[in-house]
C-alpha cells in the first residue's frame, strides 16, 4: 500500500526578526517547500531577546499546540524546531511541554557571544555565551554559518566554562562539537539583478554597508579614508548602514567631516535603494572588529564591488589573500591603490555567486529532512517529505 507523503512542518523560532536573520529566514521560508510556523519578535534589545524570549515562545507554541488538538489533530503540528541563537533553547523547550520539547530541533548560529567583543564586561554578560552553551546542548543539530564561527565556539566553551567558580562541566565542547557543521546563510540575488548597471561616476566610490556599532569599527574606516582625503585624492563615500539612537549623531559628524566626498550616509528605505547604491560602488569595505559570516559584503561582491576586508575572523574563509589588509596602515595603501587604479566591476560577483538560496536551501532542506526523520520513529509509516518512512523493522539509529 503506498503511504501518503506530507509536507514537513516546521516551527522557527526567532526572537530579532531582522537585518540578516529576518533575510534568510525569510529566504528559506519561501525557497523550501514546507508548512511555517513563525513565531518571532522586533529586532530591538537583543540581550532581552536571549533574557526573555523563550517565556513568550514557549506560550505561543503551547496554544498553539492546544489549538492543534482542538481542531482533532494527533502529536504535535510540527516535525522540526528552527531555532536562532537569540533563543534560549532549553528554556524553550522546558516551557513548552514535553510534546513540543521532544520534538528534534535546530539552531542556526548566525553569531556566538563567547567570541563577542563587550567593550565593558560585567558578570551578567556571561549568560549570553552560557545561554549560547545551553542552546547548543539542548539542541539536536547545531548549525553554523562559517568554520570560524564552529571552532571559536568549541575552543572557547571549555574555558568558559572554567570561569565557575567549582563544579566545572566536562565533555560540553566536544558533545557539541559531535553535533555541528557549518552551513553559510544564503542571500537572495534578485534586487541585485534588476538594477542595471549604473554608469560609475567621474570619481571612484567606497561603500561601507555595516551597522554603525562599535564590533564594526566605523572609526578606523573614517579614519582610512580621512588620511586620503588629507592626500588630496578624488574619492567618493557612501556609508550605507544602519545607525542607532545612540550612535546616530557620531556617524553624522564622522560622515560630515568628509564634505562633499560623502553621497551617502545612512540606512537605505529600501532593499532597491541598498541593491542599487552597492551597484553604484566601486570598492566595498569591511573593518569589522567581530564578523562569522559578513553578509554585506557578499552582497556587495554581488552588485559589483572589489572586496576589501581584514584578515582576520571569518573573512579568510572566503576571500583570497589579495583581498584582504592585515593592518590599518594596509587599509589606507589598499584603498590608495583601488582609488589609483579603479577596480573592473564584477570581478568579485564569482565570490557571492556560492552564496545564493538557489545554491544553498536544498542543504538547509535536508538538513530539515533529517532531523524530521526522527520524529517518524515515532509515527511508524507516516511520511514526510523528502524523508523516506521508517521500516517496522529500522533499529532506531541516528541517521
Amino acid at each position: 500500500m503506498d503511504i501518503p507523503v506530507r509536507r514537513l512542518r516546521v516551527l522557527a523560532l526567532e526572537p530579532y526578526y531582522g537585518g540578516s536573520h529576518r533575510a534568510v529566514l525569510d529566504g528559506l521560508i519561501e525557497h523550501i517547500d514546507a508548512e511555517w510556523t513563525l513565531l518571532t519578535l522586533p529586532a530591538r534589545k537583543w540581550k532581552w531577546r536571549m533574557r526573555g524570549a523563550a517565556i513568550n515562545m514557549a506560550a505561543d507554541a503551547r496554544a498553539r499546540l492546544a489549538e492543534w488538538r482542538a481542531a482533532g489533530g494527533e502529536g504535535a503540528p510540527w516535525d522540526v524546531v528552527f531555532a536562532s541563537t537569540f533563543v534560549n533553547l532549553a528554556e524553550f523547550k522546558g516551557l513548552a511541554g514535553a510534546e513540543i520539547a521532544a520534538l528534534p530541533s535546530i539552531v542556526y548560529f548566525h553569531e556566538n557571544q563567547l567570541v563577542y567583543p563587550n567593550r565593558h564586561e560585567a558578570e551578567w554578560d556571561f549568560q549570553f555565551p552560557l545561554t549560547n552553551i545551553t542552546s547548543a546542548l539542548a539542541a539536536d543539530r547545531c548549525l553554523f554559518n562559517t568554520r570560524w564561527n564552529l571552532d571559536q565556539f568549541v575552543s572557547e566553551t571549555t574555558p568558559f566554562l572554567k570561569r565557575f567558580p567549582d563544579y566545572h562541566p566536562a565533555g560540553v565542547a566536544e558533545r557539541i562539537a559531535a553535533k555541528s557543521a557549518v552551513l553559510p546563510p544564503p542571500f537572495d540575488p534578485r534586487p541585485f539583478d534588476k538594477v542595471m548597471p549604473p554608469l560609475r561616476g567621474l570619481r571612484p566610490r567606497i561603500v561601507w554597508p555595516h551597522r554603525w556599532e562599535h564590533d564594526k569599527d566605523p572609526e578606523a574606516f573614517f579614519a582610512a579614508v580621512g588620511t586620503l582625503a588629507a592626500e588630496g585624492l578624488d574619492f567618493e563615500v557612501a556609508v550605507a548602514g544602519q545607525a542607532f539612537r545612540e550612535t546616530a549623531d557620531s556617524m553624522q559628524a564622522a560622515a560630515a567631516a568628509l564634505g562633499d566626498r560623502l553621497v551617502h550616509a545612512g540606512e537605505p528605505s529600501s532593499r532597491a535603494e541598498y541593491a542599487a547604491l552597492l551597484a553604484s560602488a566601486d570598492i566595498a569595505v569591511s573593518t569589522a572588529l567581530n564578523e562569522f559570516f559578513g553578509l554585506a559584503m557578499i552582497e556587495a561582491c554581488y552588485a559589483g564591488c572589489s572586496p576589501l576586508v581584514p584578515d582576520r575572523l571569518a573573512y579568510p574563509e572566503i576571500y583570497a589573500k589579495d583581498l584582504r589588509y592585515g593592518h590599518a596602515d594596509a587599509l589606507v595603501a589598499k584603498l590608495r591603490s583601488l582609488i589609483l587604479e579603479r577596480p573592473e566591476p564584477f570581478a568579485a560577483k564569482a565570490i557571492a555567486e556560492a552564496f545564493t538560496f538557489d545554491r544553498l536551501a536544498p542543504a538547509f532542506a535536508g538538513e530539515f529532512g533529517r532531523m524530521a526523520a526522527a520524529a517518524t520513529l515515532g509515527y511508524r509509516g507516516r511520511g514526510v517529505a523528502g524523508v523516506a518512512p521508517v521500516s517496522d523493522d529500522a533499529s532506531g539509529e541516528g541517521t
